[in-house]
């Protein structure tokens, strides 16, 4: 069952399509209304299955409402005329069109043998129908077996071919059937921009190629049932709340049935596991779909207290049910082209759909091998509420459908040309990557080393990366970008995927991280604390970091280093080592008053940011990281002690006891607000 956009705020098919008519009109002088015969168009359209009619009912009613344009006539075949999957050709009749061919074409079976002789069934019988009516133009829908019938008897004959969603991606033997289709049809009409690159890419001419969007979102946008609860009572019962229910339909892989098979009776378990009352939909007819069947029998999923089994929901109420569930499961292409519209969370197993557009709500689980990640993918998704998508269409495909139609002209050749533009991939989330590989790159400038580190989403260093800090700014953010780029090299070896790289200090609000409006709150290290202090490395002068960070004391230490006043008794630095900050420390602890004088100096300074820190966010807790924190630490609590308001001088100051604390720190800013989803 294939479904499309239940709301939308505003167009995403703007302007272009109708420069695209008025630039057709000027180099044919006119819009053909009555194509170039100036007669009626006479248009066939075929409808194999449920899903199919979902996107060509829409241009059929739209056919029917312009009689002075076009002559329809409806050839219903495949999977419709067939009782185990609903006798759906009953709701072309309860939708008013007259039915002028019905063709058995199905050979039962539901093997890939019985794909095969089932096409060719189709190719049998094809010829006298189309004999018969003698169409100008056939419309034919996406990717299955029953299509590419359709298609090949239509090129073969002579009749123009209209193909509805080519140059989408997906997975299976699907994509090869549509990709057959592009090639046999004259005419195209795709959802997504994307789509209607890849025709370009597939030498389609871009003339024939029109982007309209899917079809069924024009029904769904005038859709205005909100009895969903009634809906929503009579498939899955009386005692089931809105967003508390699964949706599940799964179909076989026709090109790896047995670990199809497999996976479905995965995700039953899982779903069994979760314990929620799920809508479950028998699979198409494609070879593997019989198998399926015994698998929810073997299971007693029609007798579960917590299923519903059923061959056919008509659209209406199929879209009610989906916009309102708690989350829909498995791997029909509804998932991830149409169900993003509602918001609806969406876990789509395996590899049928593995290279379809998704919006946000689509959570792969490609390796679906085990019961526990699928389980783990409805506990990350179920109940959840996400942003609608605006991938496939704004609900004026028709009105631009129609209108390519009258522009047809008959009296061109059917000769197709052809050219080779670029096209742009696409990427998606996974859940492999979700769980174990997300992770940053993490920055630490030191006085004396310059760190980065690949840090998981666990906060586990993957690896470590030092070197000593070089003298100059210019030297310094080079190796910086060196060592950055080794390691995001290396952290492709590691199967980590890095999606940042974070530096600084951070402010913890409700358990988040606060990063502002331009991503750089929490900027401690340069709150200015003396209007006169020292030249920052910001360019100011008296900042935090001009006095307390391990470059300023390194600094410090050079110059008492270059005056020989560093060194005491007890001290010596070889002559190959830089002086650092933790000489100064420890010149500190072994009596030198200059140097215990610039670390109080730098611990003052500290403490003051502190205290404004104190006074603007109010926190419960401050933590200082880092070597230098346990230096620091006293100072930092005289100050608050002396400079801060009464009402916050109780704030806990303490320091950090994790390993590579700014490193973790670093890395945080980056994973928490990459995986942070705001609704």
């Amino acid at each position: 069952m294939e479904i499309g956009v239940y709301s939308y705020q505003e167009l995403c098919f703007p302007g272009p399509h109708e420069l695209y008519f008025k630039n057709l009109s000027k180099r044919k002088n006119q819009v053909m209304e009555k194509n170039g015969n100036n007669r009626k168009l006479r248009v066939c359209v075929a409808t194999c299955n449920r899903a199919d009619y979902s996107k060509l009912a829409p241009i059929m009613f739209g056919i029917k409402t312009e009689p002075e344009f076009f002559d329809l006539d409806v050839v219903v075949l495949g999977s419709h005329l067939i009782d185990d999957y609903g006798n759906t050709y009953r709701m072309i009749e309860q939708d008013d069109f007259d039915i002028n061919t019905r063709l058995h074409t199905i050979v039962r079976g539901e093997d890939e043998a019985a794909m095969v002789e089932s096409v060719g069934l189709a190719l049998v019988k094809l010829p006298d129908v189309l004999n018969r009516l003698k169409p100008d133009i056939m419309i034919v829908h996406g990717d299955r077996f029953d299509a590419l019938a359709l298609a090949t008897s239509a090129a073969l004959m002579n009749i123009r071919i209209l193909h509805i969603e080519g140059g989408e991606v997906s997975g299976t033997i699907d994509d090869s059937i549509r990709h057959a289709i592009t090639k046999l049809a004259h005419y195209h009409v795709c959802c997504t921009r994307s789509a209607e690159q890849h025709l370009i890419s597939m030498c389609e001419d871009h003339d024939r190629i029109l982007l309209a969007g899917c079809p069924s979102y024009d029904k769904l946008l005038c859709a205005k049932n909100k009895d969903y609860m009634s809906i929503i009572r009579m498939w899955l019962g009386d005692d089931v709340k809105p967003k508390d229910y699964i949706v599940a339909l799964q179909h076989p892989v026709t090109t790896d049935i047995k670990h199809s098979i497999k996976m479905f009776e995965l995700t039953l378990d899982a779903l069994i596991s979760f314990n929620k009352r799920t809508l479950v939909l028998f699979p198409n007819i494609d070879a593997g779909s019989k198998e399926m069947v015994r698998v929810m029998r073997k299971k007693g999923i029609e007798h579960h207290p917590n299923f519903r089994a059923v061959k056919h929901v008509p659209f209406e109420q199929f879209i009610q049910l989906v916009a309102h569930a708690g989350c829909v499961i498995g791997n029909s292409s509804c998932g991830v082209r149409e169900v993003g519209a509602f918001g609806t969370p969406v876990i789509n197993l395996g590899t049928r759909q593995i290279g379809r557009e998704t919006g946000e709500n689509v959570l792969h689980v490609r390796d679906a091998d085990t019961q526990d990640k699928i389980l783990q993918a409805l506990h990350l998704q179920f109940g959840k509420q996400y942003p609608c998508s605006k991938i496939y269409g704004d609900g004026n495909a028709v009105p631009r459908i129609l209108k390519f139609l009258k522009s047809i002209d008959l009296q061109e050749p059917l000769q197709k040309k052809f050219c080779f533009p670029p096209v742009k991939d696409n990427i998606s989330q996974d859940i492999d990557h979700i769980l174990e590989t997300l992770s940053a790159l993490a920055v630490d400038l030191g006085g004396t080393n310059l760190r980065v580190a690949i840090v998981s989403m666990k906060g586990e260093i993957v690896k470590k990366y030092t070197q000593f800090n070089p003298k100059t700014y210019e030297e310094r953010i080079n190796l910086i970008l060196q060592m950055c780029v080794e390691a995001a090299a290396e952290a492709v070896k590691l199967n980590c995927r890095i999606l940042g790289v974070g530096i600084g200090g951070g402010i913890i609000h409700q358990h988040e991280l606060i990063h502002g409006s331009s991503f750089c709150a929490a900027e401690l290290g340069h709150l200015v604390v003396s209007l006169d202090g020292p030249d920052c490395s910001c360019g100011s002068h008296g900042c935090i970091e001009a006095y307390a960070s391990g470059m300023a004391l390194q600094k410090e230490a050079k110059k008492l280093h270059d005056e020989d006043l560093l060194l005491v008794e007890g001290m010596s630095v070889p002559k190959d080592e830089a002086v650092g900050a933790l000489h100064l420390i420890q010149a500190a602890k072994l009596g030198n008053v200059k140097a215990q004088s610039i670390l109080r100096t730098a611990g003052t300074a500290l403490g003051l940011g502190v205290v404004n820190i104190l006074h603007t966010v109010n926190p419960s807790l401050v933590i200082l990281s880092g070597v230098l924190a346990s230096h620091y630490i006293h100072t930092v609590k005289d100050v608050i002690r002396q400079q801060a308001l009464s009402s916050v001088q109780d704030v806990d100051v303490v320091v950090s006891d994790l390993v590579d604390p700014a490193l973790l720190g670093a890395a945080s800013m980056v994973l928490d607000y990459t995986t942070r989803r705001v609704y």
